[in-house]
């Protein structure tokens, strides 16, 4: 599915599961950039007490850095815990946000600041910003505020710079944003479609593709799942062999588009009959398996009695009617996925013989 025929939830949908890939990533190396950060910030403490003169300009100095040096380790364990990458992006944000503020609180306590060793400092605040797993437009935003905020206060503050070495630094920094900014969007960019290819390939192998039903891989994962964990607490769970009567002659009478109609409209039917725990398969042409966990046999039968009444009052175009066999059994204490599948595929067989449209189920 492509993005133009994607509507505006399944795009929302998308964005979070994306999103949701990022921010566990993201997850995995922040305490990694926290601590280079904190260690970092140290350092540049050596730098202040060399070159700032006034003695309460220093303590302001050391005073702020240790604070913000503490602050990033502290955060460390709330970012890994966080649960939403807008959040976590918003979170890192600030705290760049502060880093920067604390960059030019500083610089303000230099009596006669170097304007290229000051410039190289905006550039490696800048090169952070871009480095640190974060949204591409906060990225943008908050660099480009750094950089104009800088430059300005430059302007005003430092009159004793040449105005051709000003230009060369507002030019090379603003080259940095550019470079950086394309760079981090492209990836970005890229990074999107690959997640996109990926999980659209991860559908087509484990979604059929007429009736956007489970494949047989994937509900006999599912099944050995579930069929464990029913038995860890003590469920039920029930598996059931579903039969659409008479595809062939609608095939031969109607065509072949007709019935594939009407698998779609019964598996879309049945689709919103079930729980999210629950999962349908395409098993063959005609026939469909349904695992319900936490599902008792006699719940099974009224569920699928429900939908056995909602498929026969389905019709296809206004022409065709429809109608479905079912063959419902419960998971016994020594119950396989084999045997549960061949004893229900009896059981559906056995509806069928009975005069189609029917639910046969065993209670031994």
């Amino acid at each position: 599915m492509n993005q133009e025929t994607m509507t505006a939830a399944e795009r929302k949908k998308a964005q979070s599961a994306y999103e949701a890939t990022k921010l566990s990533a993201a997850q995995k190396s922040i305490h990694v950039f926290a601590v280079v950060a904190s260690v970092s910030n140290f350092l540049f403490l050596v730098s202040d007490l060399m070159f700032i003169q006034d003695q309460t300009a220093r303590l302001i100095s050391a005073v702020l850095r240790y604070v913000y040096s503490i602050v990033l380790i502290l955060m460390i364990r709330k970012l890994q815990r966080m649960q939403s990458f807008r959040v976590f992006a918003a979170t890192v944000t600030i705290l760049e946000a502060a880093g920067v503020l604390l960059f030019f609180v500083i610089l303000i306590l230099y009596v006669s600041p170097d304007f290229m060793i000051q410039t190289m400092g905006i550039i490696t605040a800048i090169l952070v910003i871009f480095t640190v797993p974060n949204r591409s437009g906060n990225m943008l935003a908050l660099s480009i505020s750094s950089y104009v905020a800088f430059f300005t206060y430059s302007y005003i503050q430092m009159t004793e710079v040449a105005l051709n070495d000003f230009c060369a630094a507002a030019v090379y920094a603003a080259l940095v944003i550019v470079i950086c900014g394309t760079k981090t969007i492209g990836t970005d960019r890229h990074a999107r479609q690959e997640y996109s290819e990926r999980s659209r390939l991860e559908k087509t192998s484990t979604r059929d593709y007429l009736t956007n039903t489970a494949t047989r891989e994937r509900l006999e994962e599912e099944a050995r799942r579930w069929m464990s964990f029913c038995r860890r607490q003590g469920l039920p769970l029930c598996l059931v062999f579903v039969d659409l009567d008479d595809l062939k002659r609608i095939n031969d009478r109607y065509g072949h588009v007709m019935g594939d109609n009407a698998l779609k409209e019964v598996a879309a039917l049945m689709k919103k009959q079930l729980r999210n725990s629950d999962t349908i398969a395409r098993w063959g042409g005609d026939e469909f398996v349904l695992l319900l966990p936490n599902v008792s046999l006699q719940n099974a039968v009224l569920l699928l009695d429900r939908v056995k009444n909602a498929v026969n009052q389905l019709s296809i175009e206004g022409i065709v009617s429809l109608s479905c066999s079912f063959g419902v059994v419960q998971m016994g204490p020594e119950s396989s996925y084999a045997e549960m599948l061949s004893q229900a595929d009896a059981l559906m067989y056995r509806a069928k013989q009975n005069g189609k449209g029917r639910i046969s189920y065993s209670e031994d």
